[in-house]
């Protein structure tokens, strides 16, 4: 029985040399094949690493999971491995990887397409019918193939399975092939867990009608002038927006557009229409007025200003769009911003009508200062991030600028038919803050004693809102009245606050809600090796058997995060919003009941435990982060601050085994069936659960396991520079280190276009980013001198403020070295061409190796007064006329004789004039003490 493996591979290619003949050298592949599969099973199971077996079946190169995971059975891309059939033997295991082609299991062979215009289509068939054969790529499983049958040629099965030959060649050697193989026996062996076979087999679960109408209810207010205390009582009330924010901040046209005719402005609103049956003039006046009294009482507008195009934060800003978790809710949209439509997508309606610059950046920056219900909620975004969405949003065909419209100065007589008319309207009873509400419940039918064939629920026009509900929206709400009479049970009402916030379009619970096929594709992670749940939002499924409750209070509420690697934020949603689901949770979910191992003796309990999560034991190590040190392979979840997180018997049971919580961890089960793997290890299963537990226990004072701490690498300069371009503290990824011979280094920020740092002695330890998969810092092995961020090179008063993002007014050009391998980095700053050179030179006054600057200025024009900045900062000295002391132990030096200024802020600068005619260089020195 073959089963298929799914990832990318790239071929080896043997070359000969030419003149004499040469015997190729053999891959691993054709390497494995030349031992017998029976001899490469047994070296499997004796000296296979399980656990490093489990990283390389997740890891991003392999990616053999995300193939093989569980899945109901016409879902599956490639057997579940957990499920083969008796007949499949370890030795089949290992000519299935060698050999993928020699048998293909039935229902994943690959179908060949010959279409009319002469292209050929592989895959694996999804459905196929009279009109429409739907193929799943052979090379990207993420992408469909939908052939109309009209245009379909020829078919032929393929011979070739879609796991690619050559695998093992991806290994590094033969100890990762039966690290791999190890690792796939014991999922053979195991078997699938219960939960995750029933989870995988189950069908999505979909919302009850009852549930679904009291959502929308509730969503429009209902009880706003229907009285009812079921309605009311139910959590996750739902006001309408701040119109105090909003006449501040929006432009007062859209708003007038927008209540004249909510519906047709902003399709999908939750905004009834309350003008819809007087006639269009009367109505465009009406609603012109109910602006002029929102401008009353909101006075101090910010300013509608243009914004300049910047094509890089319009890039940016599309890139956080598609994954920070603004399309789980909202459709994607193109390099225009134009959406491109997904079904259940939330409608944002036209933007750049509607917001400014400004406006937008600070409703994204704190969405609930404008919506406090948290229908929207607060993705934690930084200012910096904000105004990038912002111009990402309102960008236009032609260039990114805000649609700048008169000014409405606010006419008194207008405001007062405004105020009429909100109060009128009861607008009062979903806008709090504006005016006291004066409705009552006398002239309003009670929501339970509704005739729902009449008014909002009749479809038709008349002196009452128009909410446009579609047929399924009323027909919904008619069912929640009648479950209304009934209330709902805790997991009911757990159902309907998930769906009220959307939480169920990233997070599944008893198969409700999870990420939907369609949109997968836009939650990434930064560490591949992590596969599926580097990704995806953990399932809720028994959350409040799993979390302590103050945890949980922190993620809920503050959108607490452990996982870095998952580019999908947890959004804030608010104490008042959402916190009742604390006490939901913890109340619904319960386990069976757990037995723990006695403890004997803390102490030696405790030191077992460090020896098993160590390397010498079942290595947790690892995988895991400890005390925020990431450990080689992929940063899962932190050791120390279990305890602090997970219940105990969540934490037995779990152990005992993973997948039967989670179906896609890249955990391995250490005691698969109740016995122990590392029989060499003291204790029964339940004795070593309980050991790692008291370790745990001891959080950020745990000692750090055998692993974690490693001796640190170091890059060494001999007699030539060295140079190493990755991520270092308070750079990020555009960090350029270079170490010079006599022991002076330099860290330099190419985002920015600044010395960020020097230090002298030894170079850098790369370890953390060599380890790390590339996610930490490089280390400089050194006492650093931190220089100030920002541009050094400016114009003006002040250079630009800028966070940890590239400036606007300058571009990274590259770098060319000399015959010691020494950088000369290069740069624009508008029409101004810059080289920055460094070098080591002997300083006789010190007699230390001291280092040295040469930048260079090019311009083809007379520029304008440009400055170049030094340091930045209290305690600047001046030694002389060409010395200024930089705080302790550094003096820097303007050796080409141009005269540095001294601001009374602490800038310290040398101000040049371009001629256009000639280069000017300036030679700096600096000089430790």
């Amino acid at each position: 029985m073959q089963f298929v493996f799914r990832f990318a591979f790239a071929m080896v290619v043997c070359s000969a040399t030419v003149g004499y003949a040469q015997q190729p050298k053999l891959t691993l592949t054709e390497q494995l094949q030349q031992e017998s599969p029976e001899r490469l099973v047994a070296r499997a199971r004796q000296s296979g690493d399980i656990v490093r077996g489990a990283i390389l079946f997740h890891q991003g190169s392999l990616n053999c999971a995300k193939c093989h995971q569980p899945a109901a059975e016409k879902d599956r891309l490639a057997p579940d491995l957990s499920r083969l059939e008796k007949e499949v033997t370890d030795a089949s295991l290992v000519e299935s990887i060698l050999d993928p082609s020699k048998a293909i299991s039935k229902g994943y062979e690959t179908l060949n397409i010959l279409t009319g215009n002469g292209r050929v289509i592989s895959g694996l068939v999804v459905s196929q019918d009279d009109d429409l054969v739907v193929l799943r790529d052979g090379q990207d499983i993420d992408k469909l193939h939908r052939i109309p049958q009209a245009n379909i040629d020829q078919t032929n099965p393929s011979k070739v399975s879609i796991m690619p030959s050559g695998l093992a060649d991806q290994l590094t050697g033969r100890q990762q092939f039966l690290d791999l193989l190890r690792y796939v026996i014991d999922i053979k062996e195991r078997g699938p867990a219960n939960t995750a076979e029933m989870q995988a087999s189950a069908p999505r679960r979909k919302l009850t009608a009852e549930i679904e109408g009291l959502v929308l209810m509730q969503e429009h207010h209902c009880s706003a002038c229907h009285e009812s205390s079921f309605i009311d009582s139910l959590p996750a009330a739902h006001q309408g927006p701040n119109l105090k924010w909003s006449a501040q901040r929006l432009r007062p046209q859209y708003l007038a557009r927008f209540i004249a005719d909510p519906h047709q402005t902003k399709p999908g609103t939750r905004m009834p229409s309350l003008l819809g049956q007087i006639d269009e003039a009367e109505r465009t006046e009406s609603a012109k007025a109910i602006v002029h009294f929102l401008l009353s009482i909101a006075p101090d507008r910010l300013p509608d200003e243009a914004q300049e195009v910047d094509h890089d934060s319009i890039e940016s800003g599309r890139s956080l769009f598609h994954s920070v978790g603004c399309v789980a809710c909202h459709a994607p949209r193109d390099e225009k911003a134009v959406e491109q439509p997904l079904e259940d997508s939330v409608p944002m309606g036209e933007l750049r009508t509607k917001y400014s610059s400004q406006a937008l950046t600070a409703f994204l920056e704190n969405p609930h200062a404008a919506r406090p219900s948290g229908r929207m909620p607060n993705m934690q975004l930084t200012h910096r991030e904000a105004s990038l969405l912002s111009s990402y949003l309102l960008q236009n065909d032609e260039m990114l600028t805000a649609v700048l419209e008169d000014p409405w100065p606010v006419d008194a007589k207008l405001s007062d038919k405004g105020k009429q008319l909100f109060t009128k309207l009861n607008c009062a009873e979903c806008h709090s803050g504006i005016i006291d509400s004066n409705t009552t419940s006398e002239g309003f039918t009670k929501l339970a004693n509704l005739d729902t064939s009449k008014g909002c629920l009749s479809g038709a026009l008349g002196n009452w809102p128009d909410f446009a509900l579609t047929e399924l929206d009323t027909k919904n709400i008619r069912a929640g009245l009648d479950r209304g009479l009934n209330g709902l049970d805790p997991q009911q009402t757990i159902d309907f606050t998930l769906t009220s916030f959307g939480c169920t379009v990233c997070h599944s619970r008893d198969n409700l809600g999870g990420v939907s096929q369609q949109r997968r594709i836009h939650f990434q992670t930064t560490n591949l090796n992590l596969g599926e749940q580097g990704r995806i939002p953990p399932t809720l499924t028994g959350v409040g058997a799993k979390l302590n409750p103050k945890w949980m209070r922190d993620v809920l509420v503050n959108g607490r995060s452990i996982r870095p690697y998952m580019k999908t934020r947890m959004p804030k949603y608010g104490e008042h919003n959402i916190g009742h689901l604390v006490d939901l949770f913890q109340a619904t979910d319960k386990l069976p009941e757990t037995q723990f191992a006695e403890v004997h003796d803390q102490k030696e309990t405790r030191n077992l435990g460090l020896k098993i999560v160590g390397n010498q034991g079942l290595n947790c190590a690892a995988c895991h982060t400890y005390q925020y040190k990431l450990s080689d392979t992929m940063p899962a979840v932190d050791l120390t601050e279990m305890v602090q997180r997970l219940k105990k018997d969540w934490f037995y049971q779990y152990m005992l085994a993973p997948q039967k919580f989670s179906p896609n961890t890249v955990m391995p089960s250490y005691w698969p069936g109740g016995v122990a793997l590392r029989r060499d290890i003291d204790g029964s299963p339940e004795d070593q659960i309980e050991a790692i537990w008291q370790y745990l226990i001891d959080g950020r004072q745990a000692r750090a396991p055998a692993g974690v701490i490693r001796e640190p690498l170091e890059i060494v300069v001999t007699d030539e520079a060295r140079m190493l371009r990755r991520k270092y503290a308070e750079i990020g990824k555009r960090g350029i280190g270079v170490g010079y011979p006599g022991g002076v280094n330099l860290a330099y920020d190419a985002q920015q276009m600044r010395l960020a740092s020097i230090w002298r002695g030894k170079f850098v330890d790369p370890a953390a980013v060599w380890y790390g998969q590339g996610s930490g810092n490089v280390r400089a092995m050194g006492t650093i001198i931190p220089l100030p961020k920002g541009p050094e090179l400016f114009s003006g008063e002040q250079p630009e403020i800028t966070d940890n993002s590239r400036p606007t007014t300058h571009q990274f050009k590259g770098y060319t070295l000399d015959d010691k391998r020494r950088p000369t980095l290069r740069y624009e700053f508008g029409e101004v061409a810059v080289e920055d050179y460094f070098r080591e030179y002997p300083d006789d006054a010190t007699n230390k190796v001291q280092l040295r600057r040469s930048v260079t200025f090019t311009s083809a024009e007379k520029s304008e007064l440009l400055r170049f900045r030094l340091a930045n900062g209290d305690g600047i000295e001046s030694n002389s006329n060409d010395r200024y002391r930089i705080g302790k132990g550094l003096t820097i030096r303007v050796a080409s004789g141009q005269k540095a200024e001294l601001m009374d802020a602490g800038l310290l600068f040398v101000p040049l004039q371009l001629d256009g005619k000639r280069p000017e260089e300036l030679v700096l020195e600096y000089l430790w003490e």
